[in-house]
């Protein structure tokens, strides 16, 4: 675990929750929590000026034309529209939604680029490195404001990162971190659904003794099984764990989801708005009027979160006048008299500037996320481990829709669905809490078999011959997956090791690497086969000189962790050999 031997000894706990679309910040003082793990300090009055107030702040980011960081969240949001309607925009670099690159990107780099809102080109080590600096430093001045002789080194860091994400992308997140001036020794990751878990469970068990809730405080009981849906703007990521008899959580199947976050909605209804308008009318519309597209986009968020799931009911969606302006300068008609002449006719009336839209309509533009969120966790609870889930615990932004909590609801009426007050915050108020007490896990389900590609002796009765080489003096197939530990194996945080020892020839160098290799099967027979990707390798250099030309090592993976840990040693000593485990190309 990253920062595991030092984070106990920190005054202060901060966690940064780095979204899709939204991003914030908690803390809580060691002293305090002691006390009450509750008591977590988080940044409620984002604003974008104009009495908008939420409690995280738009992941947006604005370097000027030099490409120097400028501003993020609401600020960035309004400059940037602001330089549009003066046509001053031409150069700056706005960036939006841009998280979700890491997930997409399997075998990633550090020196991947991310396209802007004008298609320029930028790494995107440097955006979100940006996006962490602008929060650490946010929060370190909101501290240093309570306690001036704060150091920087008296706080420990969190930082979260999808439950469903591969190493690589974790990696990236960590190496951004540092850039923003995180070191590695002040910083643990955190799974998000995790930290909602944890968080979760610590509240609803407070306030059910408060109010003295017997069948909430049975929810979170010794043994009890509870499942928690995060939904996030990007990402769906589900987790289920049991309660210990000493109050931490036992991972029961490995994190899962997909990419059915809020912005597939988003999608939707730009796709609707598409179609209503016309492409090229959109097009130019979000182009040359930014402010009143950030307008529009704002009145979508609202509308995602507040539509209620009545089918006779109708949705209000106020847009800018110069949506109606833009169409009536390409096609030479006002939107109201060719409106009723559209396949919309019957189920989008215009009243002034408003559209009066068919719920029925609106419904639909969440079909695909709810489809997936409900098919997934069906299949969850089909498997014998899970058939005592008795809670579904529903956090995140986008689990604040009636739509999807209704779903929730109605698809799985027997089970307890909980979504707790402000569940946006969940996973940042976990997130904290867990770098109080990364013991609070007990123990996790690996989702990938780990293993190595290695040569064997050929053997015509089972190797396909296009596997064969020769070398050294016989022919062996190659590509052969040794497995080290397999998919579904339960592991526990700092204590599953797994060792193997090989021998590196050492040719004019003192370094050698061993690629590593990952599969969702959990008897994989060849690298090269289906669902098997490489997602790094092992990097080892002797300490000391070399003394044969070949030298065999004891290579330990530790498992149970966010992320996989690597050390080495010479074969029959104490001799440490330098070891890291590098996910990005």
């Amino acid at each position: 675990m990253t920062g595991y031997k030092g984070y106990k000894t920190k005054l202060v706990v901060a966690a940064i929750d780095f979204g899709t679309t939204y991003s914030g910040y908690a803390h809580s003082f060691k002293d305090e929590y002691q006390k009450d793990p509750l008591k977590i300090y988080a940044n409620l009055d984002w604003t974008d000026g104009s009495g908008l107030i939420t409690v995280k702040a738009p992941t947006v980011v604005l370097f000027d034309p030099k490409g120097n960081f400028h501003s993020f969240g609401y600020e960035a949001e309004t400059h940037y529209a602001k330089l549009s309607e003066d046509e001053e925009h031409r150069g700056w670099k706005y960036f939006r939604r841009f998280k979700m690159k890491l997930h997409e990107r399997l075998n990633l780099s550090r020196d991947i680029m991310i396209y802007d809102d004008q298609k320029q080109r930028m790494p995107a080590m440097n955006v979100f490195s940006a996006a962490i600096k602008y929060l650490k430093d946010h929060l370190m001045k909101r501290l240093k404001d309570r306690i001036g002789d704060l150091r920087e080194t008296d706080i420990h860091w969190v930082l979260t990162v999808p439950a469903i994400w591969h190493d690589g992308a974790k990696q990236f997140m960590k190496e951004a971190a540092d850039k923003a001036g995180i070191p590695e020794d002040q910083l643990t990751l955190a799974l998000e659904p995790e930290a909602a878990a944890i968080y979760c469970k610590e509240l609803v068990v407070s306030v059910a003794k408060e109010q003295r809730q017997e069948a909430q405080l049975q929810s979170f009981s010794t043994g009890a099984q509870f499942m928690v849906l995060d939904l996030g703007g990007g990402t769906v990521d589900i987790t289920v764990h049991e309660v210990q008899r000493d109050g931490t959580l036992k991972e029961l199947h490995s994190p899962s989801g997909g990419p059915w976050g809020g912005t597939v909605v988003d999608m939707s209804i730009d796709e609707f708005l598409d179609e209503l308008f016309g492409p090229d009318v959109m097009r130019e519309f979000r182009d040359e009027c930014k402010t009143d597209d950030l307008d529009l986009q704002r009145t979508i968020e609202l509308k995602k979160r507040t539509c209620k799931d009545i089918e006779n009911d109708k949705v209000n969606l106020k847009l800018p006048t110069a949506l109606y302006e833009f169409y009536e300068e390409k096609t030479d008609q006002s939107f109201a008299a060719s409106l009723p002449r559209s396949k919309f006719s019957k189920s989008v009336k215009k009243r002034r500037d408003r559209l009066n839209i068919e719920n029925e309509m609106f419904l639909r533009m969440f079909k695909l996320s709810k489809g997936n969120l409900v098919n997934h966790v069906e299949n969850l609870l089909r498997n014998r481990e899970l058939r005592n889930v008795k809670t579904l615990m529903m956090v995140g932004g986008f689990s604040e829709s009636d739509i999807m909590k209704n779903a929730i609801k109605t698809a799985f009426p027997s089970k307890q669905v909980i979504v707790p007050e402000q569940a946006g915050l969940a996973v940042v108020k976990g997130a904290v809490m867990y770098g109080h007490n990364t013991d609070s896990i007990s123990s996790r389900k690996l989702p990938y078999t780990y293993g190595i590609s290695t040569a064997v002796p050929f053997d015509d009765r089972r190797h396909p011959i296009s596997k064969r080489v020769f070398r050294d003096g016989m022919y062996k197939c190659e590509d052969v997956f040794k497995v080290f530990i397999k998919a579904g194996t339960t592991v526990v945080p700092h204590k599953t090791s797994i060792e193997y020892s090989f021998c590196a020839p050492f040719i004019g160098s003192s370094k050698a690497t061993v690629e590593v290799y990952t599969s969702k099967s959990e008897t994989p027979m060849y690298v090269s086969d289906l669902g098997c990707r490489r997602i790094g390798e092992i990097s080892l250099e002797l300490i000391g000189r070399r003394r044969e030309e070949k030298q065999v090592l004891d290579v330990e993976m530790l498992f149970g962790g966010t992320q996989v840990k690597v050390t080495a040693k010479e074969h029959g000593t104490n001799n440490k050999v330098s070891a890291t485990f590098n996910c990005l190309r």
